[in-house]
């Protein structure tokens, strides 16, 4: 879902995310024009905007492009990646596009309805240490935009492009000042997309068109430099692309979801997803798949795996206690294992708050690793008497 699901609206507008929660405070809040937008992955006036509906409607080179008849998308990398002395890090790079009133002529270069935003984070495993930053821009004037083929999606000087007429490989590139982070990574092509759900329509509601459209690279050679405080590491690694877009997908039930991204040093990469209804039941809809070496794809319902939290931490900046450890079990394909974060502190209070991080994936009570991963937690709150 965010990889991805899901998103975020703003919620993930909602990655979307899926739909990342928006803060309560309005002067915390993004810029205006961003907010409006807000209903993200469900909810709202659907009117005029194009759903998800029925499978079949994906097609590549194409769709690696933006679908602004859509109200939400998101391009969404994530990675693990260590030095050649074994120093570890993860990163994030992610752009969503949010559009604020279905696609109409326009006559100025400035006036947009489509509202871009960013993420960028940089862990640092070694130093228990996580950095993230995010920026907005008006899909205008060349400030944010996507153009399709060849691909590049950017906002300011935050970019991930094509570097050939091909869609592989891709640069990703990212500097902020302000948090002293930088990112130089070169992806290249690894296992071929794989579709999501019934033929890339990945439903995440009871109701036709509660769907977005879904398909993911799970396995990206990367290689590159981090940098920070200015410090210059060379990296090498795996990345992870998740692409999807959407005008309306959760039920109104659904609070919130736990979203996992893992691939296995045995070739084998996995995505899952819980939705958490409110009662505190699961919705129907989650799901997941199990990506063989070969690159081939089983489809996982919700059934057929098992999401157990089993360690908690607790944000000292928010007060938000996070499910940070795992046990996941897949039966069908002898999969049972722990999935923890490192480190726990990669909660990330933007103008959404959501936890996005790496995870490392080990053997039951304490046993070798398995493999790395990201997982991205929403809708975590305090009860309201208790808000920060």
């Amino acid at each position: 879902m965010g990889r991805p699901l899901l998103a975020l609206v703003l919620v993930f507008a909602a990655l979307g995310t899926a739909v990342l929660w928006l803060r309560d405070s309005a002067d915390e809040g993004p810029p205006a024009e961003v907010a409006t937008v807000v209903s993200l992955l469900g909810g709202g006036d659907t009117a005029g905007f194009r759903r998800a509906q029925r499978p079949g409607g994906i097609q590549l080179p194409r769709d690696h492009g933006s679908h602004n008849a859509y109200r939400t998308e998101w391009w969404y990398f994530t990675g693990n990646l260590a030095t050649a002395a074994a120093r570890e890090f993860g990163f994030q790079l992610t752009i969503f596009r949010f559009a604020l009133a279905p696609p109409r002529a326009r006559d100025s270069r400035w006036a947009a309805n489509q509202v871009y935003m960013a993420h960028f984070a940089v862990t640092d495993k070694a130093a228990g240490e996580h950095r993230v930053t995010e920026r907005f821009a008006r899909g205008a004037a060349g400030l944010a935009g996507v153009s399709g083929e060849p691909f590049r999606a950017w906002l300011d000087d935050w970019s991930a492009a094509s570097k050939s007429a091909e869609f592989l490989p891709l640069q990703l590139s990212a500097r902020d000042a302000a948090t002293g982070i930088a990112l130089s990574l070169s992806l290249e092509p690894g296992k071929p997309p794989v579709l999501q759900g019934d033929g890339g329509l990945s439903a995440k509601g009871a109701e036709p068109g509660n769907a977005s459209w879904y398909y993911s690279y799970t396995r990206l050679p990367a290689a590159g430099v981090i940098e920070i405080d200015g410090t210059r590491f060379d990296v090498t690694g795996l990345a992870w692309l998740d692409r999807e877009w959407s005008t309306s997908s959760l039920d109104a039930d659904v609070v919130g979801w736990d979203w996992f991204a893992l691939q296995l040093e045995d070739g084998r990469d996995l995505m899952l997803y819980a939705l958490r209804r409110r009662d505190g039941g699961t919705a129907a809809q989650s799901a997941g798949s199990v990506v063989a070496m070969d690159g081939s794809r089983e489809a996982l319902h919700a059934g057929e795996f098992r999401l157990t939290p089993t360690g908690r931490w607790r944000s000292p900046a928010t007060g938000v206690s996070w499910p940070t450890e795992w046990r996941v079990s897949v039966p069908g394909h002898g999969l049972d294992f722990e999935v923890r974060a490192t480190p726990a502190a990669q909660e990330q209070d933007l103008s959404v708050r959501y936890w996005e991080g790496a995870v490392d994936v080990y053997a039951p009570e304490g046993g070798t690793r398995l493999g790395r991963g990201y997982m991205e937690l929403t809708g975590y709150r305090l009860p309201p008497a208790n808000k920060p």
